[in-house]
């Protein structure tokens, strides 16, 4: 079995197997999808060299870019949210989030959430191995398509803020690939500016509430 794995056929399935579990938006979706990934990076050495890209160009520069782009994700949640709001007659769930304004204990517990599971974690499974692996594997003219339904996925997927949150994430995951994709696949600025993003909006609510 691990033999076969390293096979072209058996990496294709491998990736597929975490990729079709997004579809589906259910807590067994995202078991599947997590399990299949880190089951693939520890047993095929090719997706953790192709997923495990770390710099482009520089770490300086690297974050420079991340924290550009991740404040442009935060700053486009002003103007999008009413806007969204008002086109789709819904309202933005942060509820999970209830607590925060002024809970000093709960501001450091979502920071660590933001940049350990959504800033890296999030990167390195949807970008780095979705993304840059898939692209190995499918050839390159891929990365673009792959990158753009991993975004429309990824904003699927938080079907509990709403349908206004799930557009809002959806565009957050498309500054979060196109700063991947346009940074030669390396990992660093998109990680930096999905927790960069994160940060800024967990800060917003401790210190301003959810107005």
């Amino acid at each position: 079995m691990r033999a076969w794995l390293q096979t072209k056929t058996g990496m294709i399935c491998a990736w597929a197997a975490a990729f079709a579990p997004l579809f589906f938006v259910s807590d067994l979706a995202e078991l599947l999808w997590l399990t299949f990934t880190a089951a693939a990076l520890i047993f095929i050495k090719a997706s953790r060299q192709s997923t495990f890209q770390w710099v482009y160009k520089s770490i300086p520069i690297s974050v420079a870019i991340g924290s550009a782009a991740g404040f442009l994700v935060f700053a486009l949640d002003f103007p999008l949210t009413p806007i969204l709001e008002k086109a789709t007659s819904s309202k933005l769930d942060l509820s999970q989030l209830e607590g925060l304004h002024g809970g000093t204990g709960l501001y450091f517990e979502w920071m660590l959430k933001g940049i350990l599971l959504g800033g890296i974690l999030e990167e390195v499974f949807f970008r780095g191995f979705l993304v840059g692996w898939g692209s190995d594997l499918f050839g390159k003219k891929w990365v673009w398509p792959v990158a753009i339904i991993v975004a429309v996925l990824f904003g699927l997927g938080h079907s509990n803020q709403a349908l206004v949150g799930q557009i809002l994430t959806g565009i957050a995951g498309l500054v979060f690939g196109f700063t991947y994709v346009a940074c030669g696949c390396k990992l660093l600025p998109a990680i930096i500016a999905h927790a960069t993003a994160n940060a800024l909006t967990i800060t917003k609510i401790y210190l301003f509430g959810f107005g």
